[in-house]
């Protein structure tokens, strides 16, 4: 126990050492009461390569004096310099553009016409379909049931005007909104 409390007395006496430089800290001064930083020396300047390091008072500085508007001998010295750029040149090749391949599902409507738990039922109703409509169709499977569904109709409009000839054939269509061929 007591070497635990050594270590910590350590890492604590480390941590105030090192406090100042840390923090920016100020040490008082040896034997003054009152926190008042010690003077610092003052900041080295190293010239910069090539430069002018002498110093402009900037104190009765105006920006707006500086303006063309204000000095007008000033707006004639000012002489716009267009450097000439260096250009590039490449060569232009013609390529065969390839078309993106055209999405062959869509959502859509089609006709539901008859939905069953048998396939083979199911089966001979899309070729009824197919023979009196002229229209797609085909078999899905949701939810247990085979459903007969017809067409390919991005436009529900599209589909209840197909709806209407079809409900003569097979009444009790009805349009639903499902997953559609697009070619």
């Amino acid at each position: 126990m007591p070497r635990n409390r050594f270590a910590f007395a350590r890492a604590c006496g480390a941590l105030l050492a090192f406090a100042p430089l840390v923090f920016g800290c100020v040490p008082l001064q040896p034997g003054s009461r009152v926190s008042q930083p010690a003077k610092q020396p003052a900041a080295v300047q190293r010239p910069a390569a090539g430069r002018d390091t002498t110093a402009i008072d900037t104190r009765g500085y105006r920006l707006e004096d500086e303006l063309p508007e204000k000095t007008p001998t000033r707006a004639a010295q000012l002489v716009e310099r267009v450097a000439p750029m260096a250009v590039d040149t490449f060569e232009v090749q013609d390529m065969a553009v390839e078309e993106a391949p055209k999405q062959l599902y869509a959502v859509g409507y089609r006709i539901q016409v008859f939905a069953s738990s048998d396939r083979a039922a199911a089966n001979s109703m899309k070729e009824r379909v197919v023979a009196q409509s002229r229209l797609n169709a085909y078999i899905e499977y949701e939810d247990g049931l085979y459903k007969v569904r017809a067409g390919d109709f991005g436009d529900r409009k599209d589909a209840l005007q197909a709806k209407l000839s079809l409900e003569k054939t097979f009444p009790g269509c009805w349009v639903v909104r499902t997953t559609i061929r697009t070619d």
